[in-house]
């Protein structure tokens, strides 16, 4: 048996070598470029697709929205919430459902642990990639944002550090999915019953202010709130000194799913 295998099965303990984690990386990047059109024309079409949508469309039918420092049209209010939504969906897809086939579909994470990987380095390879994708979605879709002028400000350009976060947030949670899902059916209703109630609640479409005020302090504990409400005051310059909450919030959020996911999955692939 492998030593490093070995050592799993009798401490789950393994020392963390940060060329484990690269090397998990690597090789999804390196499935990933086998068909880099495809996967890249997902992670820019359909964001693109609501960005305009709103732009030219509802956009035109719906008034100014109050921001702090005053009004901005509401394709401006939407857009930043779009952006990093979509990289939530993406990291949450490809550390849930890629994972999910990864573990127990194609068996891939037992030919990983065969080799010198240990659990922690493979968990976080996997959330570093679900990263990677979250960020090439921010990108590609913050690009597209601008060139539609619905980007007010140049501190815009740290939404993309943004959108690395949540990816790595979101990505430790569908990797938690994973751990813990008996089949895909359960993966589809942490879509359903998670991201899709979290893109829409989040503050992306309207003012958290416009809830209930029973609803209101539900939609502030959600983790895509804050990511949202960042990525909102980076796109319209509106900085104050209250997005440090938001911003720490979600730096414990990924600190604290990433140890449940690497626990969760060992307790999956080594029983």
């Amino acid at each position: 048996m492998n030593e490093s295998l070995a050592e799993h099965r009798t401490t789950g303990k393994v020392d963390f070598r940060m060329r484990g984690v690269v090397g998990v990386w690597l090789r999804h990047y390196t499935a990933f470029k086998g068909g880099w059109m495809v996967e890249m024309t997902g992670i820019i079409l359909e964001p693109v697709f609501i960005l305009a949508a709103v732009a030219f469309g509802i956009g035109k039918l719906v008034g100014d929205v109050e921001i702090r420092d005053g009004g901005v049209g509401y394709a401006v209010f939407v857009a930043p919430g779009i952006v990093v939504g979509n990289a939530m969906w993406h990291a949450l897809f490809e550390c849930s459902w890629g994972a999910y086939r990864r573990l127990q579909t194609n068996r891939i994470y037992d030919s990983i642990l065969a080799a010198p990987v240990s659990m922690r380095e493979l968990a976080l390879g996997e959330v570093a990639w679900g990263a990677t994708r979250a960020l090439m979605t921010t990108a590609a879709v913050l690009a597209f944002a601008t060139v539609m002028g619905l980007v007010e400000s140049p501190w815009a350009v740290g939404i993309l550090g943004i959108g690395l976060l949540t990816g790595f947030m979101f990505g430790g949670f569908g990797l938690i999915a994973a751990a813990v899902a008996p089949s895909t059916h359960m993966l589809t209703l942490v879509f359903t019953m998670v991201g899709t109630p979290l893109f829409f609640f989040s503050g992306t479409f309207f003012p958290i202010s416009t809830l209930p005020s029973w609803v209101q302090p539900i939609a502030w504990a959600l983790p895509l709130t804050h990511p949202v409400r960042i990525a909102r005051a980076l796109s319209t310059g509106d900085l104050h000194m209250g997005l440090l909450w938001s911003l720490l919030y979600l730096i414990v959020a990924a600190l604290v799913f990433y140890p449940i996911a690497t626990r969760l999955l060992r307790r999956r692939l080594l029983v």
